[in-house]
């Protein structure tokens, strides 16, 4: 599943075409607040699974020298409200699109240093989200609207957005085929027949990769797994084979 989040209407709107039973829309309201808790609330739901996605689109103010309309994947967001930072990964999108670094601030910001990209949300979503999210899983797309001498229509973003749609839509797919992947290689009962686990063991694996998804640990599980598949040594002969290379697992995430 991929989570689209959004703050506003207007900014989800243009992308509707782009929603269905593997994207889910997610409306959170304006300001750091409503974001950190929508997020929040949508992981303590319990519908978020291990090789899901979240991608946010929404609108962003900046200094005069970047162009409105201009759209930009965020490789670093600084909350200016506690200092800290965050660095999606974008390991998935290389040498294709222009990376930004996003300022969110619920206050009004003076937009003067260049280069620089403000909203109100990105950082929020971003906190709430890495409980759950690893990096690689958090996609920030940002369209510029105003250089913060003014405040945009709703039509004027609807409509910036949609000159867009077409990179939002490849982004999304690219997305979705990660997940599908991950998905395909990990799943729980696949991993339980490959691995020969016992029940209490498959429980086990369960937290493991809840775990290595949270941590950023899950492109590793993926390559050893991988790695077992190619040298023939997947699927286990035997349960106490298959106990083996769990443990490895569970040694490889916990050291």
């Amino acid at each position: 599943m991929i989570w689209f989040i959004a703050a506003m209407k207007c900014e989800a709107e243009p992308l509707s075409g782009l929603m269905g039973d593997n994207v889910t829309c997610i409306l959170t309201g304006i300001g750091p607040d409503n974001a950190f808790y929508s997020v929040k609330k949508l992981i303590d739901s319990g519908k978020v699974s291990p090789f899901d996605k979240i991608l946010n689109v929404g609108v962003c103010g900046a200094g005069d020298d970047i162009p409105k309309g201009s759209i930009h994947f965020i490789n670093k967001i600084t909350d200016m409200r506690s200092g800290k930072e965050y660095y999606p990964d974008l390991s998935l999108f290389p040498g294709d699109i222009d990376e930004g670094h996003i300022f969110t601030s619920d206050d009004i910001v003076t937009l003067t240093k260049p280069g620089e990209l403000y909203d109100e949300e990105a950082s929020a979503i971003f906190e709430a989200g890495q409980k759950f999210f690893s990096p690689d899983s958090m996609l920030f797309i940002k369209i510029v609207s105003d250089h913060g001498k003014d405040i945009p229509a709703d039509e004027m973003m609807k409509g910036i957005i949609s000159k867009h749609k077409d990179t939002i839509k490849s982004a999304l797919e690219r997305l979705s085929a990660r997940s599908s992947e991950q998905e395909k290689l990990l799943s729980v009962p696949d991993l339980r027949d490959k691995l020969c686990l016992t029940e209490a063991m498959n429980n086990d694996m369960k937290n493991l990769l809840r775990y290595a998804k949270a941590s950023g640990k899950l492109k590793a599980v993926e390559d050893y797994i991988t790695e077992l598949e190619e040298k023939g040594e997947l699927p286990a002969k035997n349960k106490k084979e298959g106990a083996v290379y769990a443990r490895r697992i569970k040694d490889m995430l916990t050291e």
